[in-house]
């Protein structure tokens, strides 16, 4: 990758709103059970979030599988039915629109899925797949449409005269290029790219990850990344987010937050990254346990089980998501002992005392 992270694009009012403002968002699924369907409890896939994306900014949102990442995207487009909360886009709140508004106001909110493979109706061209959203749009027809089709495929690496193929004679590369011209085909302003390229060969991830940012740079677009690949964020986020358990538990600009992490499990996951020279890497804790059930999460910080800085407060308190000593404002950090942890190779240490 040669692509730095973009700066964000100053709002055209000058007032400073985000493009996306999200406030308390949740999606709860029911659990059913018996003869008669009936709810027993709630899986918390998303559980309370608030996030802010500015005009040309890229956020990241990463954390282990599980944790909600994939379900709060596709809250945020109305792919999923959100359970409370606000999605404010560009001052509208989207949740609380439906029919001909809520279609108008999806043009400028588009998403590039994980899957190259199952995101691409197999049964339809790449002609009908990259111009049905400019149809249902009523924004193109006809020999206007083919053209525009054309324009699109070109612009995102392809050739205009495959257009009259179908999905399985691409490859994966090919295949995520098409979802990306997709995407971009009705101009909008934020994209939800959910796990772009972690699909895709490592020789081909960085050629889609410079044609996202080329699209970014050019079209002045905003996204929220969805990616596990810790490296990649960093190359290519102002901004990351870090969740756990439907929760978030620390977000910062990426560079401090790569350089400064002070959640326990933020630091987890950066220590987790792969390294050219695993020899050069320090000691340092491997979390035990795995990611509790969000059916039944646990008490106070839903992290405490796995933590070695827990203690008996963090058991009963739920932490919120401030500012902490020594940070700037716009890193922040949901953990009741973030002044405490300086650095990862103070874990082994201590000893969790719950």
């Amino acid at each position: 990758m040669n692509q730095a992270a973009a700066k964000p694009v100053p709002d055209a009012a000058g007032n400073g709103r985000p493009l996306l403002a999200i406030r308390g968002l949740k999606t709860h699924f029911p659990i059913y059970r018996g003869l008669f369907s009936r709810v027993v409890g709630h899986v918390r896939a998303v559980d309370g979030i608030d996030l802010d994306i500015h005009r040309g900014q890229t956020l990241g949102l990463v954390g282990e599988s599980g944790c909600g990442k994939t379900t709060a995207g596709r809250s945020i487009l109305r792919l999923v039915r959100p359970t409370a909360g606000s999605v404010l886009f560009d001052g509208t709140d989207i949740l609380t629109l439906g029919g001909r508004k809520l279609r108008t106001i999806r043009r400028y909110l588009q998403m590039i899925f994980q899957d190259p493979v199952g995101s691409l109706n197999p049964r339809m061209s790449v002609a009908s797949i990259v111009g049905e959203p400019l149809e249902i749009h009523r924004l193109a027809r006809g020999r206007r449409l083919r053209e525009r089709v054309g324009e699109l495929l070109a612009r995102v690496g392809l050739d205009p005269e495959d257009m009259n193929r179908y999905p399985h004679e691409f490859s994966g590369g090919q295949r995520q290029r098409i979802g990306i011209a997709r995407a971009i085909a009705l101009n909008p302003r934020l994209i939800v790219c959910d796990e772009p390229v972690s699909a895709l060969d490592v020789s081909i991830q960085s050629q889609i990850l410079n044609l996202l940012a080329d699209l970014r740079d050019e079209f002045h677009l905003s996204y929220l990344f969805i990616a596990h690949n810790l490296s990649v964020v960093r190359h290519f986020c102002n901004e990351v987010c870090v969740m756990y358990l439907g929760k978030i538990v620390e977000i910062a600009p990426v560079d401090q937050l790569y350089e400064s992490p002070r959640h326990p499990y933020t630091q987890a996951l950066l220590a987790s990254a792969p390294q050219a020279d695993p020899s050069a890497r320090s000691d340092r804790v491997v979390l035990s346990g795995e990611v509790p059930s969000p059916a039944d999460p646990p008490s106070g910080c839903a992290f405490h089980p796995r933590c070695p800085f827990a203690t008996e407060h963090c058991r009963l308190a739920t932490p919120h998501l401030t500012t902490k000593q020594g940070l700037s404002p716009d890193h922040m950090v949901a953990c009741h002992h973030a002044d405490e942890v300086l650095s990862w190779s103070d874990i082994p240490r201590r000893k969790p005392q719950v």
